[in-house]
């Protein structure tokens, strides 16, 4: 059954009652809940709740003879004039005469001059040029819809005002939370706030919901939307002949602010031909607000069934409504309600309905990104931009072979370039930007140059040499911004490119992310370079454990073996369980991958294409492939090559295999610690919210290279140096061993708790804060003292200080074991004491030089960083003090720590900050103000209005402490369950 009813049967209060009845029964979503409530949350997802009666009285598609009158204002993009109006431009700006249309068709769309290419030839052919008449002719039409739009007097029938009520009540109830259990659809763009949908495939019904942004006049997005269906869209989508083949008209347009059209949806044999018949209309509902409404027909005079019984008549019901943010920014709410008029195999939706969902969002949102002026184009801009740009090239690569790819590549930017008003014009003063673009889409790995041309004297080879950088810079970083951030330090031209036009950077990381995803080399070299030490260093282990447990006398360090592996994999699946609880299906896949050994291949691809935290995840997927790495080092990888070197200094005959598994553990271990302490340092978002503690590693390509191969080679002597100090003192005396990896354990929890610090910085309480910071500070410990990991010198974890003298404490360690081992050890396979001595001396050898190379390196300034004394809750201070005032998600951090972090300078810092801004967020709604945050903020934080319209909607209490929650109720709500309220 269909949750709308079609429009045609009218509709009891009772019979809605069993209607929602046997939905929630069939639909096994609330169980057994009760016929009430499943009445109550269908009517109100319906809209019905006030209008049932009517609706039954009055079918939507119902003619009415007594038009109503309503008054709207007078639209703000200006009166009246002729045939033409004062308004908006295509860049968002009130302009007076021309008309957008007219000055667009005077701006055309026409290549670059002095440029010639197979791609401009095809821009330019004749079909082209027809198109952009017929493109100019469709923007004709737009702008009398606006005038239209802006008329201070519009009339409604009946029927009109029942299709605007339906509308509404389909956004009401894609509002709802639980109404529908909405599966995630593909994101489009970056505007594109969400993107969800349902589809009950029983009764072939489909919803989805959308909200984005675009730039421009409200006005000119409406009458964008209601024209979406028929007009002849914009030739970069790739839908220029599907639109020129067409041959259709509205049915019927009644008046200004309504029109009939006819769909067709062409689906593969066997399935029938699908048709719905739509009424648009659309309504002013305020100043700065227009709702559209794409009603079913069951009927049309001028409609007959064109195949007879393969044509099934569906309906279409769309719901958007339409909101001027600002005077540059336009909000749509988009929802829609597909009923095909049987079933549909669901990889069909996938496959097809879905994309073509997702394609009609690119299409608006794109549409106007193209037509912003250059001197309007912010950030977002650029990033949206960027997206476009990628899509581009990926759409023109789908239209030929992998041999024409490089081409067609160039036709995708060619597109790009040929459309935008802003890059149009933008070629005309830097007209290498195409042959850098071009470039670029080759994602060829070569050879990387610092060009040090000026801005104002480049050329297309200068282009070309950025462009093979980028490429090769990818190479070196796990994040996308965190090239771009290196290219564009590593290149003055660049630098001054940024200066003049703040798009630039978030347009480039787009294409970089694009690139890395699909580089020849770099993604792949990463990911699967990673995954195969890490991949190779289980096989080891394995092979080594049923080595032990093969040999007799050694079965003990075999099982300890085989125990180390399961550990790790155990917490590995914990650390999955915790961050996907709220989707098993996801957890069930990463379990999988943990089994086989490959989620460190997994977790870094997510990092390196950009993967974003999913909204049922916890943490980022950086977070994530940390946390995976640290644990793999610290039960696994650590303890596992102590015991072999422990298991090698007691035989006599001493194999390879044992030595090739101890040198393969110590280069895993390295380089994942490496690579961890790299990737958090040149993270563009590390840099901008701690400067003072993130950029040590250097811009230049080499010295980065120098800078990662130096931590690495210095990692994994102090590996070697700390695994063997801790075999040679337990094959001495296992007591001695204990005494000094716990009195060093001590000495390190003693200082945190005398600088009260020793409670990790994440908002929990009770047993749980003191069970997170005690596995914390164990782990930081121990990661620090057996690999040297640079990034955990960090406050939040073992300090600058201690962590300079953990390094002392493990060196120190090293000899001191050679020397109680040569001493006091009397066993018959004893290791020679030259070959223990050069050992030691290879190996202080490379630390040595390894050091030396990694501070003459780095940034100097950052010095400091690996001797300073800040607690927690001082680095969060400087956080909060080096903010810059449009900075408020790196300040909104500090809010979900815990409260202790800020005790002591919250009231000074954040309380002015929250009271000052918080109404401004209440209306912008920022991505990280949402209500986890919301309910980490101490309630004397907020606003009083606010905190009493939180505790009806929040359960939040007058008491200004923030409500403590039993260490129970935090397990589970860290381990993906809900809190109860």
């Amino acid at each position: 059954m269909s949750l709308l009813p079609p429009s045609s049967v009218s509709f009891t209060l009772s019979q809605l009652q069993d209607l929602a009845a046997q939905y929630m029964l069939q639909s096994k979503i609330f169980g057994d809940h009760d016929r009430d409530f499943a009445n109550e949350l269908l009517i109100d997802f319906l809209g019905y709740a006030k209008s049932a009666d009517k609706v039954a009285a009055r079918p939507p598609e119902a003619n009415s003879n007594t038009p109503k009158t309503i008054n709207t204002h007078t639209s703000i993009i200006g009166p009246q004039t002729g045939n033409s109006t004062s308004g908006f431009s295509s860049v968002g700006k009130i302009i007076s005469k021309p008309t957008r249309a007219r000055m667009i068709k005077s701006n055309k769309v026409v290549p670059v001059q002095n440029q010639k290419s197979a791609a401009l030839s095809v821009l330019s052919s004749s079909e082209a040029i027809l198109h952009v008449e017929n493109y100019n002719k469709d923007l004709d039409i737009e702008n009398e819809k606006v005038i239209n739009m802006d008329n201070v007097v519009q009339k409604y029938s009946d029927a009109e005002d029942g299709m605007i009520d339906t509308a509404r009540g389909l956004l009401k109830g894609m509002k709802l939370k639980g109404a529908i259990p909405f599966s995630d659809f593909k994101t489009t763009f970056s505007t594109t706030k969400f993107q969800k949908g349902f589809y009950n495939a029983k009764e072939a019904d489909i919803y989805s919901m959308a909200n984005f942004t675009a730039r421009g006049n409200h006005s000119q997005v409406a009458a964008r939307l209601v024209n979406y269906y028929y007009h002849c869209k914009n030739p970069a989508f790739g839908t220029l002949k599907e639109q020129d083949d067409k041959d259709e008209e509205y049915l019927e347009v009644p008046n200004d602010h309504s029109a009939i059209y006819y769909q067709e949806f062409h689906f593969p044999s066997p399935l029938s031909v699908r048709e719905a018949i739509v009424n648009i209309v659309w309504k002013r509902v305020s100043e700065k607000s227009i709702i559209i409404a794409y009603h079913p027909l069951l009927s049309h005079p001028k409609v007959e069934n064109k195949g007879g019984a393969s044509v099934i008549r569906g309906s279409t019901q769309l719901a958007i409504l339409v909101t001027q943010l600002d005077d540059r920014t336009t909000e749509v709410e988009w929802g829609i309600h597909i009923n095909f008029g049987g079933h549909l195999p669901k990889a069909l939706v996938n496959s097809f309905v879905i994309p073509n969902t997702n394609r009609a969002l690119n299409h608006q949102q794109a549409y106007f990104a193209y037509s912003i002026d250059l001197s309007d184009l912010n950030k977002k801009d650029g990033k949206l931009l960027g997206e476009i740009l990628v899509y581009q090239i990926k759409s023109a690569r789908k239209k030929g072979g992998w041999k024409m790819r490089a081409e067609l590549g160039k036709t995708g930017v060619d597109e790009f370039l040929y459309i935008s008003v802003a890059m149009r014009k933008l070629l005309l003063r830097f007209p290498w930007l195409r042959v850098l673009l071009h470039e670029i889409s080759l994602n060829h790995v070569k050879g990387a140059r610092t060009v040090s041309t000026a801005l104002s004297d480049f050329k297309d080879h200068d282009a070309v040499n950025l462009a093979k950088g980028l490429s090769t810079i990818i190479l070196s970083n796990t994040e996308a911004a965190a090239a771009v951030d290196h290219w564009i330090a590593q290149n003055a031209a660049l630098e001054d490119f940024e200066k003049e036009y703040e798009w630039m950077r978030p347009f480039f990381v787009e294409i970089a992310q694009y690139n890395l995803a699909t580089s020849n080399f770099g993604l792949q070299l990463r990911v699967f370079g990673g995954a195969l030490l890490s991949t190779i260093d289980l096989v080891t282990d394995i092979y080594m454990t049923v080595q032990f447990l093969n040999t007799p006398g050694q079965e003990g360090y075999g099982r300890t073996n085989a125990w180390l592996i399961g550990l790790t994999m155990s917490f590995q699946i914990l650390i999955s369980y915790a961050q996907n609880s709220k989707k098993l299906s996801y957890f069930l896949q990463e379990m999988l991958f943990i089994l086989i050994g490959f989620k460190p291949a997994l977790d870094a691809y997510r990092v390196g294409s950009g993967a974003e935290q999913e909204n049922h995840q916890h943490i980022s997927p950086l977070q994530e492939m940390t946390f995976g790495k640290c644990v793999e080092v610290v039960f696994e990888a650590i303890p596992s090559s102590i015991v072999q070197i422990y298991a090698l200094l007691l035989k006599k005959d001493r194999g390879i295999d044992a030595v090739a598994s101890i040198l393969v553990s110590a280069s895993t271990i390295s380089f994942t610690s490496s690579m961890i302490s790299y990737d958090w340092d040149t993270s563009p978002t590390q840099r901008n919210m701690a400067s003072f503690v993130y950029g040590y590693v250097p811009d230049k390509a080499w010295s980065r290279a120098v800078c990662f191969l130096s931590m690495m080679s210095l990692s994994f002597a102090h590996v070697m140096l700390q695994t063997l100090s801790c075999a040679l003192l337990a094959v001495t005396n296992k007591t001695w061993l204990l005494y000094y990896v716990s009195g060093n354990m001590g000495l390190f929890f003693l200082y945190k708790i005398v600088r009260r610090d020793f409670y990790y910085y994440l908002n929990m309480s009770g047993g749980l804060r003191l069970f997170t910071g005690v596995l914390d500070r164990f782990i930081v410990k121990v990661l620090v003292d057996f690999t040297m990991i640079i990034h955990l010198r960090g406050s939040c974890e073992m300090g600058g200080f201690y962590f300079l003298v953990s390094i002392l404490i493990s060196l120190a360690s090293s000899f001191v074991s050679s020397h109680i081992y040569s001493k006091h050890y009397e066993g018959d396979d004893k290791l020679d004491a030259n070959t223990l001595q050069t050992i030691l001396t290879v190996m202080s050898a490379i630390w040595i030089t390894s050091l030396i190379t990694f501070v003459s390196v780095i940034n100097k300034k950052y010095l400091r960083t690996f001797y300073n004394l800040d607690t927690a809750s001082q680095y969060s201070r400087k956080i909060v003090l080096n903010c810059r005032e449009d900075q408020d998600e790196y300040k909104s951090g500090a809010l979900t720590e815990h409260p202790d972090i800020y005790a002591a300078w919250g009231d000074e810092l954040l309380k002015p900050w929250t009271l000052e801004n918080w109404n401004r967020w209440e209306e912008e709604k920022p991505a990280w103000f949402t209500d986890a945050w919301i309910d980490n903020v101490p309630n004397h934080y907020i606003p009083y209005d606010w905190r009493v319209k939180y505790k009806k909607t929040k359960g939040r209490v007058d008491d200004p402490q923030m409500r403590r929650r039993s260490s129970l109720a935090q397990v589970k709500t860290f381990l993906g369950g809900e809190e109860e309220r």
